[in-house]
């Protein structure tokens, strides 16, 4: 038990970590001490949150493998649809970016002060506000249900609840850089499932 307590303990530490990195006040604070090496921030966040995931995929990988059920071969072509499916999501969400911006291989300095910057509602952002997250949630349970283990699902649970906490603050900052022209954004497109009708 207490090893599946400490891999939600390394979920949840990396979801902070990841969320006071990205925090604004953090970011201008670097920025104030660091100087001209900011510039290199979001590369140097992006890296350490590769690092990061890698060691606690590493540690779950090291978990035993406790099957919750026997394989069923209808639950594992779901889960397969929801993997392929979602990582199709995420890619197709970040090649709708600047690909060198959004990794931090290119340098884009932006002020956090409402109406700067330009809102970007196209592509899959036009269905829902956060595509990528919406690609993460699907691939994390197509994941638990195609190997059904204790380690995945406490992998998929972790990866939502910190997601659904990173929307709060991320929608915060998005708040505070587009102002109104995100409130009406807001209303207008659901945030992780697209409307139906």
């Amino acid at each position: 038990m207490i090893l599946y307590l400490l891999q939600i303990f390394l979920w949840f530490a990396y979801g902070a970590l990841h969320s006071v990195l990205a925090n604004n006040r953090v970011k201008l604070f670097f920025e104030q001490k660091i100087g001209t090496v900011y510039r290199y921030y979001r590369l140097i966040y992006n890296v350490l949150a590769v690092v990061f995931l890698s060691g606690i995929i590493v540690y779950q990988f090291d978990l035993p493998e406790q099957p919750l059920w026997m394989f069923d071969w209808r639950v594992h072509v779901v889960g397969g649809v929801l993997k392929f499916g979602g990582l199709a999501i995420v890619v197709f969400a970040i090649a709708g970016y600047n690909v060198k911006e959004f990794s931090g291989l290119a340098f884009s300095p932006r002020d956090a002060s409402a109406g700067s910057g330009t809102l970007k509602t196209d592509g899959l952002l036009h269905y829902v506000r956060h595509p990528i997250y919406t690609g993460t949630i699907l691939f994390v349970w197509g994941l638990f249900l195609s190997d059904s283990l204790l380690r995945t699902m406490i992998m998929a649970a972790c990866v939502t609840i910190y997601t659904l906490i990173g929307i709060y603050f991320e929608e915060r900052k998005l708040l505070a850089e587009f102002g109104n022209a995100y409130r009406d954004y807001r209303r207008r497109v659901p945030m992780l499932l697209p409307k139906l009708w």
